[in-house]
């Protein structure tokens, strides 16, 4: 798998775009605090500073499993990546339902980082609100978007099957689940365009 500079450009962008947001508020917080001491700005400055750092952390553990080194291995089982897709999922103000079926046994190397790339993907589709659903059996992960006007932009289905190169930050993220998931060999289906709705097969 080859990443063009373009592509590693956008997908870099686009994951530093999504710690922007509540990394400025934590320092606007703690301006707060200098500027006036905690006994004056309260309890409201410490809890705007103490969320936005629970959701960088949030934000960079997702990212470190679904497009970097941390995925990639087989390691990680589905119980673990449960907690750090719903913590993604609340940061972002989305509805997470996830579900294990008990006795799934651990996945191979690829499997983890591929599920989370394709919530992300379910979780871009949304562009009101909404939840999303991600069923893990024996056979297969279902991963589902619900919300009002949920559907995935015919540039990201392309972009994901490899039919068209990354070009902006909407193409970037499927492009590079598209890709990761055909280094690890992992089989996947699109099952609906509206609402989104993906399948791994775990056979």
């Amino acid at each position: 798998m080859s990443i063009s500079p373009r592509h590693l450009d956008l997908l870099l962008s686009r994951l530093f775009h999504d710690l922007i947001g509540p990394v400025s508020a934590a320092r606007n917080g703690l301006e707060l605090v200098s500027e006036f001491g905690a006994d004056d700005v309260g309890a409201e400055a410490m809890d705007l500073v103490s969320g936005s750092v629970d959701q960088v952390a949030a934000r960079l553990t997702f990212f470190r499993m679904a497009f970097g080194g941390a995925g990639s291995g087989g390691g990680i089982g589905f119980l673990d990546a449960r907690q750090i897709l719903a913590d993604y999922l609340t940061h972002r103000k989305l509805e997470p339902r996830i579900s294990v079926a008990d006795g799934v046994e651990k996945p191979k190397a690829g499997v983890v980082k591929v599920m989370l790339g394709l919530a992300v993907v379910a979780a871009e589709s949304l562009p009101r609100g909404g939840a999303v659903e991600v069923a893990i059996t024996h056979s297969d992960i279902r991963i589902t978007a619900e919300g009002p006007g949920a559907a995935l932009p015919e540039k990201s289905l392309k972009a994901l099957g490899g039919e068209l190169p990354p070009d902006d930050e909407v193409t970037v993220l499927p492009a590079t689940v598209g890709m990761s998931a055909t280094r690890f060999e992992v089989d996947y289906a699109v099952v609906s365009v509206t609402p989104p709705v993906f399948a791994i097969s775990l056979s």
